[in-house]
């Protein structure tokens, strides 16, 4: 009822409220604002950027493609007994991420959590030491070409002294010992994924090593659903339909504002863009965001990108190519952005006015001068200066002058 009047009854154009406690000690209901989390979520979907798990950096300079987090591998929460692989890649767990505990916390749980729970992990190692015993008995079986009858080994028929020398043997071995706490206490991953994890059962000692395919081992699960409720879209693979030009190749770049520039004063720092209210890093790699130069040719920087300009309206904007983001354990939106097109950029800015292509006539580009280049000859320091389609040599008319 209190939204119905605040939504029927405010003259404001986000009439959505957070509601901090009900029927308080004073006997009211305290309420504020929600306009900036409904604008924020309003702005986000309208990117129609889905979510993905966070990836680890590509190994050889393998460009892996995103996964999002609706993908059936990494959306469940509940594990199958029959498929071990798949605890790896869970974003929820019993137990805490140690690895992002301060040292009194970390205290604490095994105080509260852990110090009271050693007659169940010991019940726990006898389950375990069981199937281990079974298991062996079946593969001497079999090695000698026999048929194993004996009966299953049961936790009721594991003796203390058994247990203690099964002990005494984990404790030599950190890694199957840190695997079996981390299963009987539903620890979330804290080992970062090794290289070697790509060949599975392939790498050296996989029977020994610590599983490390959870995608959030490096940084933590998060406190949510990996999507955090703000995106449902699965991918990005669809298509934009413009009235005039017909499909797309790529979607329409968004507007963002130079935030923090590259102030070469006061030193080097990474750019930070405004992105639909949330902050964003420059595109990586080969872009104009980016000083590089070309053979003695320097790219065309983007206005407002190196130093601020106060002459700019609102700040200097740019225009960029979402692609992708996800949500670190902290609950901090990273975005994916890259270099918009420059066909795209010219479709954007006539839908909004600020450009005209339709109708025009095609301009005949001219063509950038090639860079020059320098062989050297078998002489002492000569040079033969030349282009890309010389490549040093001489041209057809030296070459018949010099005949």
């Amino acid at each position: 009822m209190l939204q119905w009047k605040v939504a029927h009854g405010s003259k404001s154009s986000t009439p959505a409220i957070r509601v901090k406690h009900v029927d308080s000690i004073e006997h009211v209901t305290d309420f504020s604002s929600a306009a900036d989390h409904t604008l924020s979520l309003k702005k986000f979907q309208e990117m129609n950027l889905p979510i993905t798990i966070p990836s680890e950096k590509p190994i050889a300079g393998m460009d892996l493609p995103e996964k999002s987090v609706f993908e059936e591998e990494f959306d469940f929460t509940a594990i199958d007994a029959k498929d071990v692989d798949a605890e790896d890649k869970r974003w929820k767990f019993k137990g805490p991420w140690l690895a992002g505990m301060t040292e009194g916390e970390f205290n604490n749980y095994l105080k509260k959590q852990v110090r009271n729970r050693r007659l169940e992990f010991r019940q726990f190692l006898r389950e375990r030491l069981a199937v281990e015993m079974t298991q062996s008995a079946q593969e001497n079986a079999m090695d000698k070409g026999e048929v194993d009858t004996s009966p299953a080994v049961k936790a009721s028929d594991i003796t203390d002294e058994q247990l203690t020398d099964y002990l005494r043997k984990l404790r030599q071995d950190r890694a199957v010992l840190y695997n079996m706490v981390g299963q009987f206490l539903d620890l979330a991953p804290i080992q970062p994924a090794s290289p070697l994890a790509i060949l599975g059962a392939l790498s050296p000692d996989s029977g020994r090593v610590m599983k490390t395919g959870n995608p959030y081992a490096k940084e933590g699960p998060p406190i949510t659903h990996p999507s955090g409720g703000i995106s449902y879209l699965r991918t990005a693979s669809y298509l934009e339909n413009h009235p005039v030009y017909g499909p797309q190749k790529t979607h329409s770049p968004i507007k963002s504002r130079i935030l923090s520039p590259r102030n070469q004063t006061m030193g080097s720092f990474t750019p930070k863009l405004g992105v639909g209210g949330f902050v964003g890093d420059i595109p990586s790699g080969f872009t104009a965001f980016n000083m590089k130069s070309i053979s003695g040719r320097t790219r065309e920087l983007i206005p407002g990108l190196n130093d601020f300009d106060p002459e700019a309206p609102g700040g200097s904007k740019v225009l960029i190519q979402a692609n992708a983001a996800k949500i670190d354990s902290q609950g901090k939106i990273i975005l994916k952005l890259g270099e918009a097109r420059e066909e795209t950029t010219l479709v954007a800015k006539e839908m909004v006015g600020e450009a005209a292509i339709f109708g025009q006539k095609p301009q005949e580009v001219e063509e950038a001068p090639a860079p020059q280049s320098y062989r050297k000859l078998s002489g002492f320091g000569t040079r033969v200066m030349g282009n890309s389609q010389t490549y040093g040599l001489n041209s057809p008319s030296e070459k018949s002058d010099t005949s």
